[in-house]
C-alpha cells in the first residue's frame, strides 16, 4: 500500500515598481516538486472512498523522528505499522488477533524534508481540515492523473484520481506520537504472509 505524503509553498506577489534582476535575486524559486513525508508528528483522520463508493473512515499517525506511520482501517479492522528506517511493514489484523510482516514499501519513499522526485504540476492553494495546502498533479505509470493536496509540512490532505475522490482529511491535530502506537498489540501471534495467499 502506498503512503504518500507531500507538500507545496505558495509565492507572494512582487511588486512591479520592482526591477526584474532585484526580483530574480529576492525571490526563491518556486518548487518543482512536493515535499512527500510529513515533517511534524500529525495524527489526521480521512473519509477515504472506496471502489464501490462508499465512504470509509482511516485514522494515520505518523512519527517524523522514527520514520513510523501507523494506520488505522476500522471498517477492516486492519492496521498497518510500517517503519521505514527498518525497512519493515506489519499488517494487523485486530479480529484475529494475528499480524503478518513483510519489507516496507519504500522504494520510492523520500525522508522528510526531501522533495519528491519525478515530474509535478504546482497548482491553487486550498484548505482542508482548517489547513492551508497546495495542489499538486502528476501522472501514474498507468498514464492517469493524480491529483494530491499537501501541507506546508508534508502532509497528505487530498487526494483524487483522474477527478475521483480517494481520501480527503477530516481531521488533523500536531500532537507527539509515541513508540508504543507502533508495535503490534500485546497477546497477538504472527501468521507467516505465505500462508495468507493460500
Amino acid at each position: 500500500m502506498k503512503a504518500s505524503v507531500l507538500c507545496g509553498l505558495a509565492l507572494a506577489a512582487l511588486s512591479p515598481a520592482v526591477s526584474s534582476a532585484l526580483a530574480d535575486e529576492a525571490a526563491p524559486p518556486a518548487a518543482t516538486t512536493p515535499y512527500v513525508t510529513p515533517q511534524v508528528d500529525v495524527d489526521v483522520t480521512y473519509e477515504a472512498t472506496g471502489p464501490d463508493g462508499h465512504i470509509y473512515p482511516q485514522r494515520m499517525r505518523w512519527n517524523a523522528a522514527h520514520w513510523q506511520q501507523r494506520l488505522d482501517m476500522t471498517s477492516t479492522g486492519l492496521i498497518m505499522l510500517t517503519d521505514y528506517r527498518a525497512h519493515r511493514l506489519s499488517v494487523v489484523d485486530t479480529r484475529e488477533k494475528t499480524y503478518t510482516v513483510s519489507g516496507a514499501p519504500d522504494s520510492q519513499f523520500a525522508p522528510p524534508g526531501q522533495r519528491a522526485s519525478g515530474q509535478w504540476i504546482r497548482g491553487v492553494a486550498d484548505r482542508v481540515a482548517n489547513q492551508a495546502c497546495t495542489h499538486w498533479t502528476t501522472t501514474d505509470t498507468d498514464g492517469r492523473t493524480a491529483d494530491f493536496c499537501y501541507a506546508e509540512n508534508g502532509v497528505l490532505l487530498l487526494a483524487t484520481h483522474d477527478g475521483a475522490p480517494l481520501i480527503r482529511a477530516v481531521a488533523y491535530a500536531e500532537t507527539p506520537q509515541g513508540p508504543e502506537i507502533f508495535r503490534e498489540p500485546e497477546g497477538f501471534h504472527e501468521i507467516d504472509a505465505m500462508k495468507l495467499a493460500k
